[in-house]
């Protein structure tokens, strides 16, 4: 078995079996006041609105909860007092939330969270700027495009491109997973989403609950 079957298959087990060797602090949390708060599974009951920053996906709290709507590049909502749509400044918003599934502003556009997790997972464009030098010594800046994995940390909001060495800061002290990486170049996008998936089985995502 070569090393990157041995990778999907130790993962799959972990995911399939649930190994979990991890206590996470926040599981005491949850365990000690479960009145306040509720595990992460699919189909969460996400509060639909508008997140002006991150903090208000974090404690399931959109602090615009008017009707959305998207329409092309921008969102839009209705307008108590004229009964209209009108458009929303994209600088003032952070992500949304709408049909139980959360967004995310990033790169001038909004982006679907795949995963969510204590690394939730998503897919976007990345634009990349560099300068070059004209036939005649004059600098020219160049744009390139790609599309990118990337996860959010739901500890901090940081958004990280999925790669190699932004997810074993994470999975270093677990050894099940981390051991997996000794040979990095060999790693693939599918794989380091399998990697990220386990961890987050280990990690349990944590929301506060609202009467």
């Amino acid at each position: 078995m070569c090393l990157q079957d041995k990778f999907k298959f130790h993962l799959l087990g972990i995911l399939l079996c649930g190994i979990i060797t991890y206590i996470d602090p926040q599981l005491s949390i949850a365990q000690t006041d479960s009145l306040n708060y509720e595990v992460y599974e699919l189909g969460f009951n996400f509060q639909e609105g508008i997140y002006t920053n991150f903090g208000e996906l974090k404690y399931n709290k959109p602090s615009i909860q008017q009707k959305i709507e998207k329409k092309g590049s921008n969102l839009w909502v209705l307008e108590d007092s004229t009964q209209s749509m009108v458009v929303v400044d994209p600088k003032k918003v952070w992500g949304y939330s709408q049909a139980g599934n959360v967004y995310i502003s990033f790169e001038g556009a909004y982006w679907r969270i795949i995963d969510v997790g204590q690394l939730s997972q998503f897919t976007a464009i990345i634009i990349k700027t560099f300068t070059t030098v004209d036939a005649f010594g004059f600098p020219i800046e160049n744009q390139t495009k790609s599309l990118s994995q990337l996860f959010l940390d739901m500890n901090d909001g940081t958004v990280y491109e999925l790669t190699v060495n932004n997810l074993s800061y994470y999975i270093k002290n677990e050894p099940q997973l981390y051991n997996q990486f000794q040979n990095t170049k060999r790693i693939k996008s599918k794989e380091l989403v399998l990697a990220l998936k386990a961890y987050n089985q280990l990690h349990p995502l944590y929301f506060p609950v609202y009467e």
